[in-house]
């Protein structure tokens, strides 16, 4: 007779190989489809923040600058052709309008002598010439094509208030001393910037965007959340509709990024 429990186990290994293979495989397309996204646009969304620091501008605004860049060349896609506009061009029009969004304008002249010495680091600032005035008239007609691609819509809901709210919870739970060696504060904060390289934040909810930005943080300092025997993990217990699975893909989308900017274009 056949050994039933023998060929239950035979299968159970053939589920498990081919569940393994179908992960790696999405792993890889995963990897693969944020490579390119990142070869297309790093360099873009870098000149944003390299631009919006030097305009003193704050994290939230220069986020918010990456978010609508993010969203005006995904939505745009079906819209009208990428060779149609210069992508710098685009990048100092959203550094505009998210100033102007978050309430913290800048002068649009200054925005343009600022990102035009960002990618001309060894020219003087622009004098009000011609070459000034056709980059003004560059931005300001890019600035409406992407209202109009976003219908209008600038407002995003972002990760920040969250991570302040769930960085000030979970700094409750653990000793002091052990808070403070561990940097989890100042690694979080880091790696959500960096997030902004990708569109994380159109593919998840702010929330678990900033509870998976803290879970990959532990992750990399080591630091142990005392459980006290609790019935719900830590960051269970701060956003309670997020998942493991989630946060283990948001993370992963993060590393990629690291990956990316660890090897030559």
């Amino acid at each position: 007779m056949t050994d039933m429990a023998k060929v239950s186990a035979k299968l159970e290994d053939v589920s498990v190989l081919k569940d393994k293979k179908k992960e790696e495989a999405t792993n890889s397309e995963r990897k693969r489809g944020n490579y390119l996204y990142l070869k297309e646009h790093f360099k873009v969304t870098s000149f944003i923040m390299e631009s919006g620091c030097k305009l003193r501008l704050s994290a939230v605004t220069v986020s918010t600058a990456c978010v609508l860049y993010h969203r005006f060349w995904i939505e745009s896609v079906s819209l009208c052709k990428k060779e149609d506009f210069d992508a710098e061009s685009i990048g100092t029009a959203v550094l505009f309008l998210a100033s102007k969004a978050e309430e913290s304008p800048r002068k649009l002249r200054d925005v343009i002598n600022v990102c035009y010495k960002t990618t001309h680091k060894n020219v003087p600032f622009l004098e009000v010439g011609n070459r000034y005035w056709e980059l003004r008239d560059s931005i300001v007609n890019c600035e409406l094509l992407v209202l109009r691609v976003l219908a209008f819509k600038v407002d995003t809901d972002k990760p920040h208030k969250y991570l302040l709210h769930y960085l000030k919870s979970l700094q409750d739970w653990v000793e002091p001393d052990a808070w403070r060696l561990s940097q989890v504060t100042q690694l979080s904060w880091s790696i959500l910037r960096d997030s902004y390289h990708i569109p994380i934040i159109l593919k998840y909810p702010p929330s678990h965007v900033a509870i998976a930005v803290i879970y990959f943080a532990i992750l990399c300092t080591g630091m142990q959340v005392p459980s006290h025997e609790a019935q719900k993990t830590w960051w269970k217990a701060m956003c309670d509709t997020a998942t493991e699975k989630e946060l283990q893909d948001i993370t992963e989308d993060i590393m990629d990024l690291y990956d990316f900017e660890s090897k030559p274009l």
